[in-house]
């Protein structure tokens, strides 16, 4: 029960990290092909879409998983 109390603790605390850091991310400019406000990986087809290592790719990933 502690390990799961800690564990939704840090992941909360890397949430606001994120919506710290990107409070701005929902506005993407009028053309734009979209870009992660993470890593900055641009969407397919011009690009290649998440970075290795990029946190919201983790996040999206994890929750996909929880979802099936």
């Amino acid at each position: 029960m502690e390990d799961e109390i800690s564990r939704l603790r840090n992941e909360i605390a890397e949430l606001r990290r994120l919506l710290n850091k990107h409070q701005w991310a929902g506005l993407t400019p009028v053309g734009a092909t979209g870009a992660c406000p993470e890593c900055a990986g641009s969407s397919p087809p011009e690009g290649r879409g998440h970075r290795p290592g990029c946190a919201l790719a983790a996040a999206l990933a994890a929750s996909a998983a929880g979802a099936n």
